[in-house]
């Protein structure tokens, strides 16, 4: 076993003149001494040294405290070294993991502790982050890293407003888009309403066509413009029909008959429910005897 060391050492680059000077410094105060030393004089070859180095850190803290605490600093640094060198003298790994590999991987992020790596809603500002690490990597200058933490929080705040933005386009996209394909019945809210007369024609017409829906539109708008005539609603059509039901209150029949045909073309005109003929024949009679009521004065 240790000329199987010894040989791994070999081809570790530093590693055997760095054990050796570790071990010559046998009491602690001479190993924390001369700890970074050591490190520093490990070529490239070895790897990376940044748990050396904090091992050498956490030396020099041990040494200005109690003899205990200094000893089990430097048994974990020879340690470290040790597992450095055994590190760098093992073979370059192929880079494919083995099925066995694979499976054992597959096991570990199995665990409840990944499970939040799934869905994890820091995804987004980690992207970010490691986008502007990248500009700053490509940059390599001073300058970079000298504003690197105000350009970072710009940069953040940029494309979160960008994305706001495009969040705001989108909204009004499909707000423009739901009033293109608004049904006439809301288009025609604004414009004047037709003699009742001429809205039954309409109607009648309408229904004869198999236009139900437009049927149904036609003949509520006649009653609107009945009701109006006879002044029980305010012209202009500045109420909802679900005012001019409470409006109409107190006139009975007239009331639950127009709150019955309100709540039906609302439901087909700014709905989009379908309306079969005969529902839409119904509505049409109905809406017929309720303009005869305010012509007659009856309601």
């Amino acid at each position: 076993m240790t000329a199987l060391l010894a040989l791994a050492l070999a081809v570790a680059p530093g590693c055997p003149e760095a054990l050796a000077e570790a071990d010559r410094a046998g009491a602690p105060e001479a190993l924390a001494a001369s700890a970074s030393g050591i490190v520093g004089r490990l070529v490239r070859g070895s790897g990376p040294t940044l748990a050396l180095a904090a091992e050498v850190d956490a030396l020099a803290d041990a040494a200005k405290g109690p003899p205990d605490a200094l000893r089990l600093a430097t048994d974990r640094f020879r340690a470290r070294l040790r597992r450095h060198c055994e590190l760098a003298a093992a073979p370059a790994g192929t880079g494919k993991p083995t099925p066995a590999e694979r499976r054992k991987l597959d096991e570990i992020l199995a665990r409840p502790e990944f499970g939040r790596a799934r869905a994890d809603p820091y995804a987004l500002s980690r992207w970010l982050y490691d986008v502007w690490r990248r500009l700053l990597d490509l940059l390599g200058t001073a300058q970079a890293g000298k504003y690197a933490t105000g350009g970072r929080t710009f940069f953040v705040a940029a494309v979160a407003a960008a994305l706001v933005a495009a969040l705001a386009v989108s909204v009004r996209r499909r707000r423009a888009a739901r009033s293109a394909s608004a049904p006439a019945g809301a288009a025609a809210s604004a414009t004047p309403l037709p003699a009742p007369d001429g809205g039954a024609a309409l109607a009648e017409a309408a229904l004869a066509g198999g236009r139900a829906a437009e049927a149904v539109r036609q003949s509520f708008l006649a009653l609107l413009a009945s009701l109006e005539r006879s002044g029980r609603v305010p012209h202009g059509r500045t109420l909802t029909n679900r005012e001019m039901a409470v409006l109409l209150g107190a006139s009975g029949d007239l009331s639950s008959g127009f709150s019955t045909l309100a709540a039906l073309f609302d439901r087909v005109i700014y709905g989009g429910a379908p309306v079969a003929t005969e529902e839409a024949r119904a509505f049409l009679s109905r809406s017929r005897s309720l303009r005869g009521l305010l012509e007659g004065g009856g309601a």
